[in-house]
């Protein structure tokens, strides 16, 4: 895999203590462990519903961006399937407590992993650009759990009611999950935590009804935009840094679409050469930090005028840049263009794809290959038979924000670290 971490100068970051208040959890055991991302051999993506969930996920108007419909364009009709394949376990290393595989699932293109919530196990996002862990479960109508396994606490002797709070997470698209909260022991990849809190939902829009694969979510973003009442809780991350070697988690994505989460270590032996640090502003409760400016291929540096920030999202699966870099970017690539019926950018699949290059922070640039941008075949030109492609970089639409989601991440090893807050990016090892 093709990378290029640039050190355009040396700057010195300012590390500021998190405002936020961090409960110890009653009990904890471990002081680092990892969790698999897997991505099946037989999986296809589903570009548009990539790009519609995370739409949704941040409010964004996508009634902001201009496009054509193409007539000649043909989308291909795409099935879910059930299958999966599941990774082999690594050679346990002295520090580890367990690992756990994650699975990617068709339709709206997501990974999940097992978590263990009072003795019950059930597959759920990790995402860091939100931050409350929520769980179907038996007090939704039955209509809403499409036959599916889901949390019982009433099973659980380690449950605990949270009296008279409540979560209500709403989305652009006026999708939701709102109810209850209560408390129990959760385990990741062997880590335990008594008292975790988590949303207990008794409503949820036909959205999350609709998709069978996962039960819930783990928010690995700030507490600060946790939204239980009439008390924020605490993330499981939150939980659980005071007690790990160091209070952080990386993620490394592989292009072959095998990746890993590794919580409380940074193994220098993940990486190679300069890790650049950046500052994060949580203010908004994401790993938000400045992207300023980019450039295409071998082309001169440009200032980012609408999106000049980006947050780091696991959750994403695309890299969603500021609307006028998408433009540009795509005008550089034969045949690209936006297409209204295809709800995104798409070109040949035969086209030359150039590299991107993005800033992170004041000192450092980052070039992701161009061939990490031909995320998936979408269709057919019917009247050339030609194939057609997705980009796996798309517009941010009317969002403030770039968000740099897989596609940008897979490029990189990426430390997300408490202290300051910052953010590490280094090349894969």
């Amino acid at each position: 895999m093709q990378f290029i971490l640039f050190l355009a100068a040396f700057f010195s970051l300012s590390f500021n203590a998190l405002s936020m208040p961090v409960a110890p959890p009653n009990h904890l055991q471990g002081r680092s462990f990892k969790v698999q991302r897997v991505k099946r051999g037989d999986y296809v993506p589903n570009g548009p519903a990539a790009l519609r969930k995370a739409y949704r996920k941040f409010g964004i108007d996508a009634t902001t961006l201009n496009g054509v419909d193409v007539s000649d364009f043909q989308p291909f009709e795409t099935t879910d399937t059930t299958s999966v394949k599941v990774a082999k376990e690594d050679v346990a290393d002295p520090d580890q407590t367990g690992t756990v595989d994650a699975t990617s699932v068709d339709g709206d293109v997501e990974f999940v992993s097992p978590v263990n919530i009072g003795g019950q196990t059930l597959d759920m996002n990790f995402d860091s650009g939100s931050a409350d862990m929520w769980v179907l479960n038996s007090r939704l109508p039955k209509s809403l759990r499409n036959g599916r396994t889901v949390y019982e606490p009433s099973k659980s002797t380690t449950f605990e009611e949270l009296a008279n709070s409540t979560f209500n997470i709403q989305y652009g698209d006026s999708s939701y999950a709102n109810g209850g909260v209560g408390k129990d022991v959760v385990s990741i990849g062997g880590v335990k935590v008594a008292g975790q809190a988590f949303g207990l939902p008794t409503e949820i829009s036909q959205t999350f009804a609709d998709d069978t694969k996962s039960n819930g979510l783990v928010g690995l973003g700030f507490s600060s935009i946790n939204t239980v009442l009439p008390q924020r809780q605490n993330t499981f991350f939150d939980n659980v840094a005071p007690n790990l070697d160091e209070p952080v988690f990386t993620v490394r994505l592989l292009s072959n679409g095998v990746g890993e989460y590794e919580f409380g270590t940074v193994d220098p032996t993940k990486y190679q050469g300069v890790m650049a640090n950046v500052s994060v502003d949580s203010s908004n409760g994401f790993w938000q930090f400045d992207s300023a400016q980019y450039a295409i291929g071998e082309g001169p540096l440009h200032t980012i005028a609408k999106a000049p920030q980006a947050i780091a999202d696991t959750g994403t699966s695309l890299m969603m840049v500021s609307p006028e870099v998408a433009e540009a970017y795509y005008k550089q690539v034969d045949g690209g263009l936006y297409a209204n019926n295809a709800n995104g950018y798409i070109f040949p699949c035969t086209s030359s794809l150039p590299t991107l290059s993005v800033a992170i922070g004041s000192g450092y640039l980052v070039t992701v290959p161009g061939s990490f941008m031909n995320w998936s075949e979408v269709g057919t030109n019917t009247t050339t038979g030609e194939t057609v492609c997705y980009g796996g970089l798309q517009s941010s639409g009317s969002s403030t924000m770039a968000i740099y989601g897989d596609v940008f991440l897979k490029a990189l090893f990426v430390v997300f670290d408490k202290r300051g807050p910052s953010l590490g990016f280094a090349a894969p090892a």
